[in-house]
């Protein structure tokens, strides 16, 4: 707020007085313009009846209003410094354990694959801990209460019903109003965990009201606010809000006005403000993030109706599915906030500049070495600034709303074509889990067999549900049909995305990944449940190596010993319910208060599963984000160019960096040859070992046998390329096909190598007309049509078609095609088809 309103010393002394010297000149002074403010609207309105005990009454508001906010900004004070002594001390340490600065401050936002103490704490880390705390502990919720709810969530009577319920949660109101107990439940259970995350986000420096009867929090379409504009948003918005509960204590219609913008300026970029206020040398608020991201989570409608107008103009979604986003967003806050307090762009600049004071005046630094130190450490480009904005999701905010929307959809339909037969086949991922299960001590074998027991019994029932949601793993496919089922089809998610997550999950991917991720998740709760037996002293060194990782203390594992464990199956489980639940003198001596030592307790547990998990089934992350995208965002022509290149890259980057540099780099301080070079040799060979097995399963899709020669070194060496192993490197050096495509689609994306075996067959038919002696090969568009239609390259459904229609149509089109395939299959892999011959409807 621009002060416009001076007062005199002796006005000032005055107020100042009235409030304990607690107060500076521009808090009284911004007090007093709002009462004027509020004055002049008055009058303007003609609203003039009992002025004077309005202004008194609004007088007083403000008042304790300012009181307030000055409160708010001594305490976020406060928790600027205790983060930056803390943030200083980590940083410190991971410079001494050999990072450079800038790597150190990366390490932040996305951890270290280096294997130093505290080097897995981040936001990334911290973020999943956040998700699995309020997603993950709301689906467990129902899971005990309300099984049939946590498939039944997507359903529009059920959703309707809630909203209505949600909206008689306030003083007054009537719960219970639709008849419906499910939903009375489920709005009570949101209602909860949006208490939870509020309560977080409070204690991390926000100042959000409580939500009593709230209709759930809105699910803003950016991509249709930004084509609609900033002015156009405000005036739609506008009459539909409940200005007395959304704006208590604005004291102009302009005020409201300027509160609207920053929340469309935080909803179309993600982060608060037009810039960091450090670098616009104005007046520091540390409360700026918080309060405004607080903001935009308590617009109140005018009731149910208008709630639905908005969200049918600027939103998609349902009632639940933006609960479930609201959640996320919520999340992912309070891991910056976390770890970077309450205005992360003011930490991480005072950040930088302690350590190009601390570069500079080292003695013992040439000058090139001090200029190569102080090259990477930048707030305004370069990594950092993308870690920012990955950390953010700026990075995801499209700049051109239907250039976004365009490359978006042609890159869902490329997913849906390459994955339809995916499901299954990935079986490489119980060899990662092997593999971080013998990082952590636990053995390869153990990890293995382990994560393949949880996936022959398929999506956990019971409490073993319970348990994978507590641990923070197995649903986002169920998140992500919740919000595809509801969303509007001519949002961001539109039809193209509808049609994605439903040929995933008939696909059977996000049902296969689901079990994946929560098999390892009970794993990792599991091993931390049989390990709790013995004392930190007497834990293997891997395993408390990985502890330090993930900054959890010898304190910390003795108070985590004292939880009461569930024991399902003869296996004992660490869940954060039961660490929530830990009496105060199990935790003394942890944080300053029992509440805060059993919240860090939980959400290091939390972390640690998220990360753990990350390691064993293997997903793009925070660093693979950054170097994919370099910080450019949707819509613009780099950031298009660099997806549509990068589609599919995110795995084989991620295990590179992930599972390769751990292998390499994460071992604990002293461990030996011996200890590194079996771990690598493990890796390798089970993923070779895997590309076997996935590449015999792929054969039999196809409807050929015998597998391939296992004494043919060409079969090791597809398997080894198919396994992962190789990494994608591998397609340049064999020049053979890998999993996704051959060199060419490795280095251009598969929707530029469509687009040109598109023109090579136009091409082909030109030269067609221009000489009798080309022809056309009806064939090749047959197959390049079924390549890139979605649906058709499902594993149940593709066999079928090849039966029934496909065949018959490629030996009509190219006489003796299917004799030459097979006689090509039998050269080269000594297959035959086992599948009965085509029918054919041509004759």
């Amino acid at each position: 707020m621009k002060i416009r309103y001076k007062i005199g010393d002796a006005c000032f002394d005055a107020a100042n007085a009235a409030s304990g010297q607690r107060l500076s000149r521009w808090d009284i002074e911004a007090a007093f313009q709002r009462v004027a403010e509020y004055r002049q609207r008055l009058q303007a309105e003609g609203n003039i009846d009992g002025m004077a005990d309005r202004l008194r009454s609004f007088a007083g508001r403000e008042a304790e209003r300012t009181r307030v906010a000055a409160a708010l900004r001594r305490r976020n004070a406060a928790l600027h410094i205790l983060v930056g002594d803390r943030l200083y001390t980590a940083i410190d340490s991971l410079i001494a354990s050999g990072l450079s600065p800038d790597k150190a401050l990366l390490a932040l936002f996305e951890g270290t694959q280096r294997g130093v103490e505290g080097g897995r704490n981040s936001v990334a880390a911290l973020n999943g801990a956040y998700e699995a705390r309020y997603l993950g502990g709301l689906l467990a919720d129902l899971q005990a209460n309300r099984p049939h709810l946590v498939h039944g969530l997507a359903d529009p009577l059920m959703d309707g019903d809630i909203m209505r319920e949600l909206a008689e949660l306030k003083k007054g109101g009537k719960p219970g109003i639709t008849g419906n107990e499910d939903a009375r439940y489920a709005a009570r259970l949101f209602a909860a965990y949006d208490e939870m995350s509020r309560a977080d986000l409070n204690r991390l420096g926000a100042a959000i009201g409580r939500h009593e009867g709230w209709l759930g929090s809105p699910t803003h379409d950016d991509v249709k606010m930004l084509a609609a504009g900033e002015k156009a948003w405000i005036a739609a918005i506008l009459p539909r809000l409940d200005l007395a509960r959304t704006f208590p204590d604005a004291g102009s219609a302009g005020e409201i006005d300027d509160a609207l913008a920053g929340i469309y300026d935080t909803i179309v970029t993600g982060a608060p403000g037009k810039a960091a206020t450090s670098g616009k040398g104005g007046r520091i608020n540390p409360a700026d993030l918080a309060r405004s991201l607080g903001t935009s989570r308590v617009l109140h409608f005018r009731d149910a109706m208008s709630a639905q107008a908005y969200r049918n103009e600027f939103g998609s979604g349902s009632t639940v599915s933006s609960m479930m986003s609201h959640l996320r967003g919520a999340a992912r806050m309070a891991a910056n906030m976390e770890v970077l307090g309450p205005h992360p762009e003011v930490m991480l600049a005072s950040l930088v500049d302690r350590l190009k004071r601390r570069i500079k005046d080292d003695p013992t630094l040439s000058g090139a070495k001090k200029s190569r130190q102080m090259k990477g450490l930048t707030t305004d480009a370069g990594a950092l600034r993308v870690a920012v904005d990955v950390a953010t999701d700026l990075v995801n905010r499209p700049a051109h709303a239907t250039a976004a929307k365009i490359g978006n959809d042609i890159r869902a339909l490329q997913a849906m074509v390459r994955f339809g037969g995916a499901g299954i086949l990935s079986i490489t991922d119980s060899v990662t889990a092997g593999v971080a299960s013998q990082f952590r001590g636990s053995g390869f074998f153990k990890g293995f067999f382990s994560q393949l027991n949880g996936l022959r019994r398929g999506r956990p029932k019971g409490e073993l549900a319970e348990i994978s949601f507590l641990a923070g793993e197995g649903f986002d496919g169920i998140v992500a049909h919740v919000i595809a089922s509801s969303a509007a089809v001519n949002g961001p998610i539109g039809r193209v995305a509808q049609l994605q997550e439903k040929v995933f999950r008939w696909a059977g991917a996000s049902w296969w990944d689901d079990v994946k991720r929560a098999t390892a998740g009970r794993v990792i709760a599991a091993e931390m449940g049989m390990r709790a037996k013995v004392g930190y002293a007497d834990l293997p060194a891997n395993y408390r190596h990985v502890l330090g990782l993930h900054g959890i203390t010898a304190p910390m594992w003795d108070a985590i010993r004292q939880a009461e464990f569930r024991v399902v199956d003869g296996n004992s489980y660490i869940t954060p319910d039961r660490i929530r639940s830990l009496p105060d003198e199990a935790v003394a001596g942890l944080a300053r208060t029992a509440d805060d030592a059993r919240r860090n307790l939980e959400l290091a547990v939390l972390r640690f599963f998220a990360d753990e998990t990350s390691y064993g089934i293997v997903e793009v992350d925070a660093r693979t984000r950054r170097t994919m995208t370099q910080g450019t965002r949707p819509g613009t022509f780099a950031g298009e160019a660099l997806r549509f290149i990068g589609q599919f890259k995110g795995f084989p980057m991620a295990f590179t960096q992930r599972v390769g540099g751990r292998a390499i780099f994460g071992h604990r301080k002293g461990a030996g040859l011996l200890e590194r070079t079996p771990h690598i040799g493990t890796l390798l060979a089970g993923m070779t070992i895997s590309g076997y097995v996935s590449t015999v399963f792929d054969d039999l899709r196809k409807g050929y046998w015998p597998p391939r020669d296992p004494a043919d070194l060409k079969t090791w060496e597809a398997a080894f390329i198919k396994g992962g192993a190789a990494g994608i490197y591998a397609d340049f050096l064999f020049g053979k096909a890998s999993h996704f495509g051959g060199p060419l689609e490795t280095a251009a994306g598969p929707a530029l190598v469509s687009i040109a075996d598109l023109g090579v067959l136009l091409l082909k038919a030109r030269d067609a007309g221009l000489s009798s002696r080309e022809r056309i090969q009806a064939a090749d568009w047959l197959d390049y049509a079924t390549r890139n239609t979605p649906l058709v390259n499902l594993a149940y459904v593709r066999p079928a078609l090849d039966f029934l229609f496909l065949s018959s149509m490629r030996e009509a089109m190219s006489p003796g095609y299917l004799r030459k395939t097979q006689r090509e299959r039998l050269r080269d892999y000594g297959q035959k088809s086992f599948e009965p011959k085509p029918l054919r409807p041509f004759g």
